[in-house]
C-alpha cells in the first residue's frame, strides 16, 4: 500500500463546505471534517447567521482549523453561485461538499396537500441539491483538483416512511425528493468522475440526538416515536454520531473507488 489505511481518512489541507450546518446532522458533519483536519465553511439560511457564526467560532477554537459562516437561500441559483465563489476566494478552493440542507415533508395525505406545500419540500431537498452540487463542480473543475460531494439522501428514498398503525408518515413529498436525490447522485456521479469529482450519498434511517432527546421533530407524537424505535431489526433509532464514519469515508481518499455509491445506514429498516 502507498500509505496506511488510517492515513487515507485524513482531510488535512482540504476545504469542506457543509450546507444545513446549523442543524443537527450538519453540525456533527462539520465537527467530523474539522477533527480530520479540514478547514470548514458552514452554510445555512441568512436568518440562521447568528447561530452559524457561533458554531464556526466554536469549531475553530476546538479543532484549530479555519471555520467561516455563510448565509444563502439555496433555492436561489444566483445566490448559490455567488456563495461558492466567495468561499473559494476566502478559503482558497473547495475540495469537499456535504450537500445536507433540507426540509421535512408535511404529515398530510397526498390528496389534502396544496401543491405549494409539496413543492416546498421538492425545492428544499432536490433543487437545493442540484444547485449546490453543480456550483461546487464548477469550482472543482476550474481549480483542476477534483473533489468529493456527498448528498444527504434518506432511507425514505428507498421505502415508504412508516407511521403508526400501518399508516404512511407524510404526504410523499419527502420520500419523492429523496428518491430523486438518489437518482441525481448517480447521474451526476457518472458525468463528473472524468474530472476526478466523486459524487456519492448517505441515506440515514431514523435519527436521534446523542443525548437521547426527541426524534427529528419536537412536535412528533408519542405513537410515531414508539413506532420508529422498534421498526428496524436493531430495535432502536440511530445516534447521529453513528453516521459520521460513513461521511468521513466518503469525504476522504479512503473512498476513491466510490462513484455514485449510496451508504444506507438504517439499522436494517429496509430489510423488512
Amino acid at each position: 500500500m502507498k500509505e496506511t489505511a488510517t492515513k487515507r481518512f485524513s482531510l488535512d489541507g482540504k476545504v469542506a463546505v457543509i450546507t444545513g450546518a446549523a442543524g443537527m446532522l450538519g453540525y456533527h458533519s462539520t465537527c467530523t471534517f474539522a477533527e480530520a483536519g479540514a478547514d470548514v465553511a458552514l452554510v445555512d439560511l441568512p436568518v440562521c447567521m447568528a447561530r452559524t457564526e457561533e458554531l464556526a467560532r466554536e469549531i475553530s477554537e476546538k479543532y484549530g482549523v479555519k471555520a467561516r459562516a455563510y448565509g444563502a437561500d439555496l433555492t436561489d441559483e444566483k445566490a448559490v453561485d455567488e456563495m461558492f465563489r466567495k468561499i473559494a476566494d476566502e478559503m482558497g478552493t473547495v475540495d469537499i461538499v456535504h450537500s445536507n440542507a433540507g426540509v421535512g415533508g408535511a404529515r398530510t395525505p397526498d390528496y389534502e396537500t396544496p401543491l405549494s406545500d409539496w413543492m416546498r419540500v421538492i425545492n428544499g431537498n432536490l433543487v437545493t441539491m442540484f444547485l449546490v452540487d453543480t456550483a461546487a463542480c464548477r469550482i472543482m473543475i476550474r481549480d483542476g483538483h477534483g473533489g468529493s460531494i456527498i448528498n444527504t439522501c434518506s432511507m425514505g428514498g428507498s421505502c415508504v416512511m412508516q407511521g403508526p398503525t400501518y399508516s404512511t408518515f407524510d404526504n410523499s413529498s419527502y420520500g419523492t425528493s429523496k428518491a430523486a436525490g438518489l437518482y441525481f447522485t448517480k447521474s451526476l456521479a457518472s458525468q463528473v468522475i472524468k474530472y476526478g469529482i466523486r459524487v456519492n450519498s448517505i441515506s440515514p434511517g431514523h435519527i436521534t440526538p446523542k443525548d437521547g432527546g426527541q426524534l427529528d421533530d419536537d412536535s412528533m407524537d408519542k405513537a410515531t416515536v414508539e413506532t420508529w424505535s422498534i421498526s428496524q431489526p436493531i430495535k432502536r433509532t440511530c445516534d447521529v454520531e453513528e453516521l459520521m464514519g460513513g461521511l468521513l469515508y466518503l469525504a476522504s481518499d479512503a473512498s476513491t473507488y466510490c462513484v455514485g455509491t449510496d451508504l444506507l445506514i438504517d439499522g436494517g429498516h429496509t430489510l423488512w
